[in-house]
């Protein structure tokens, strides 16, 4: 039976191997390297868009950032 000690040494074992993985995909030609930055930064924005959207719908709900009359 798997422990919660073999799940985390696979998953950090898993994490190495992709990293090595990305590095061999993102080094093999030229445009390679720009293409992974680029598609890195649309992903990070489309997060940032998210987390700014729920985090200010979570904030709405509890009453932060509004003034007591405007409800």
């Amino acid at each position: 039976m798997a422990t919660l000690t073999d799940f985390i040494v696979a998953l950090l074992q898993s994490v190495v191997e992709l990293l090595v993985n990305f590095s061999s995909v993102a080094l093999n030609d030229p445009l390679s390297p720009i293409l992974v930055v680029f598609g890195n930064l649309f992903i990070l924005a489309a997060v940032g868009a998210l987390a700014y959207v729920v985090l200010g719908a979570l904030g709405a709900e509890l009453g932060l950032g509004t003034t007591p009359g405007s409800r």
